[in-house]
């Protein structure tokens, strides 16, 4: 189990990492689908995204390197919108004692106008200045 101090160190570690980022982070509550090399479509949640990546937490840990399509709506102010992207693990780490990982992904490849879906969805949260 993690003490006291090990575990201010990670978070002030985090927070410095998260001041280095070339691209804003905006924080959410969203269901991420993730299609295994098995077939198997598990759903996952994300804690934030970004226009490079999204991090999720799940119940089992991912190989890094790996690539996986992922599939997720977009919410905007009327609508959803779907988005279809190929994302390569960073890295996996298991949170706490929760028995939960914190899986970061790498955007690879976009299908149809995903992309743009994307990339309108933080500009409007941008706009809406929710980080």
């Amino acid at each position: 189990m993690a003490q006291p101090l090990d575990l201010l160190k990670q978070d002030n570690a985090r927070r410095r990492e998260s001041e280095h980022r070339r691209h804003p982070r905006y924080r959410l509550n969203l269901v991420v689908h993730i299609r295994l090399s098995s077939g198997e479509l598990i759903k996952t949640m994300a804690v934030d995204i970004s226009s490079t990546g999204v991090y999720v937490e799940y119940a089992a840990s991912a190989e890094p390197g790996k690539v996986f399509p992922l599939v997720f709506d977009l919410s905007f102010a009327n609508n959803f919108q779907r988005v279809y992207v190929k994302a390569e693990v960073v890295r996996s780490i298991m949170i706490g004692d929760r028995d939960v990982y914190g899986i970061a992904f790498r955007f690879v490849e976009f299908a149809r106008d995903s992309n743009m879906v994307l990339k309108q969805y933080l500009e409007y949260r941008a706009s809406r200045q929710i980080i």
